[in-house]
């Protein structure tokens, strides 16, 4: 964990980089966006601090009105949208930014880190459109420390991507939000655990089971690597959200695969 010394120093770096920041945006609309890359760069280390601007004014001004389709969808994901009082103008603006733009993988892993956040507010849901939601079948990889995966997977999150009622969305969420570097909300693994017979049961889940039983077996052979291998990459993670881990993620494979079996079982039979 990090000393006093170390947070005030990330704490001054958080500040300094909002101060940059409306510069940079103005800079990377003329075509130098070096300066925003560097602020999105520090961003990312800062994270798991709360990198997050909550000045109204300031996200009317930059970001409704100026900013590029890249620095709206790239800087949104550091937004603390429950914060804003221009949240709802912001999400439409949003919306409307991310059903018109070409995916890259920069571009994908900033919209989808952001849906992950936006998806957390009740009130900002109705206004994702299936388009964005549809995001999620890119699976982009999110980094070590990222705000919108740790809070994406509350229940009532587990719930809103089953209420689509698309088993590729879903199955993409849980890819994306089951991570090496993630503890899993109670609430929303015990949605998993549950949805996992309901949803990929069926004969016809076979490839959707596959992936995912494939994606758990990635993420438990890292965490068999020991937690000074997670701490290279987060040094917050501690001895109980390890062990946490383990335990979470080798439970859904074990339901897994015990739904796998029993699927191939009732195939077998209804064959013979």
């Amino acid at each position: 964990m990090a000393d006093a010394g170390d947070r005030k120093e990330l704490w001054n770096k958080r500040k300094a980089i909002t101060t940059l920041l409306p510069y940079a945006v103005r800079l990377e609309r003329d075509g130098m966006g070096r300066m925003l890359d560097v602020c999105l760069r520090a961003a990312v280390v800062a994270d798991d601090l709360g990198f997050v601007w909550f000045s109204s004014k300031f996200l009317a001004d930059i970001f409704l009105s100026k900013a590029t389709t890249r620095a709206t969808l790239l800087v949104s994901p550091h937004f603390h949208w429950s914060f804003l009082d221009v949240g709802l103008g912001l999400v439409r603006q949003w919306v409307a930014t991310v059903s018109v733009t070409p995916c890259t993988e920069e571009v994908a892993q900033g919209v989808v880190a952001t849906l992950l956040r936006v998806m957390s507010q009740p009130e900002f849901r109705p206004h994702i459109t299936f388009d964005v939601w549809s995001w999620l079948k890119r699976r982009p990889s999110l980094p070590p420390v990222c705000a919108g995966r740790r809070c994406g997977t509350h229940s009532n999150n587990v719930k809103a991507v089953r209420r689509l009622n698309d088993p590729e969305v879903f199955k993409s969420y849980l890819v994306v939000v089951w991570s090496e570097w993630n503890s899993l909300r109670g609430s929303g693994f015990d949605e998993m655990r549950d949805a996992i017979p309901q949803d990929f049961g069926g004969s016809g889940m076979g490839h959707h089971r596959a992936d995912l039983i494939q994606r758990l077996g990635c993420v438990l052979g890292q965490l068999d690597r020991g937690i000074d291998y997670l701490r290279q990459h987060k040094p917050g993670v501690d001895e109980d959200d390890f062990e946490d881990m383990k335990d979470q993620y080798g439970e859904l494979r074990g339901i897994l695969l015990e739904v796998n079996i029993k699927a191939i079982a009732r195939t077998s039979c209804l064959t013979q």
